[in-house]
């Protein structure tokens, strides 16, 4: 076996030991093992473990800046397009369901995605909202309202139910600017 695979191996082992994914003395055995019979030192197994972690939080990292970037190519489709408009509608329709499904998913891991995807959700559909508003019903804002009603209260419901205040407080304070707009017209 390469040196390069013990390594490996052995990074693997002490990130279970710290992690306590199996019993320390299990992984002090492999350690031992796959080391044959060097002394491995504590400070050489941190070292390898942090490696790990470091590992771990650049990819997901990058899984943050990719779904960032999707959503802002898609943010951006909405409002470029113009000759095949239901291309668009269609390819924001699929990311609102899959950034939601993968949340659902996410949320009993208390992932940090969870959040992101709810929000860049939120984003999508308020944009869908524009354009089905600009193609279909462009010459009645009334309907324009209506939709930016719907999604607020979308978001508050969704805050209320997820705990998620900052969707509460975009519902809250997006219901209370139609509402002004109303009253002030």
């Amino acid at each position: 076996m390469s040196l390069q695979r013990k390594q490996i191996i052995m990074n693997e082992i002490a990130f279970w030991k710290k992690n306590r994914l199996l019993p320390e003395h299990y992984c002090d055995f492999l350690l031992a093992l796959y080391a044959q019979g060097e002394n491995q030192e504590d400070e050489q197994v941190e070292n390898s473990s942090k490696a790990v972690l470091a590992n771990k939080q650049k990819n997901k990292i990058i899984l943050y800046i990719i779904v960032g970037l999707l959503t802002v190519l898609l943010l951006a489709s909405m409002f470029i397009v113009t000759t095949a408009i239901f291309i668009p509608i269609i390819l924001v329709a699929i990311a609102i369901l899959s950034f939601l499904y993968i949340a659902i998913k996410l949320v009993r891991n208390k992932s940090v995605m969870a959040p992101l995807l709810f929000v860049f959700s939120a984003l999508l559909l308020l944009a869908l909202s524009f354009k089905i508003w600009d193609v279909y019903f462009g010459d009645n804002p009334l309907i324009l309202i209506g939709l930016i009603f719907g999604n607020c209260l979308l978001w508050l419901f969704s805050g209320l139910l997820l705990k998620l205040v900052y969707f509460s407080i975009s519902g809250i304070l997006g219901l209370v600017l139609i509402i002004g707009y109303f009253i002030f017209n």
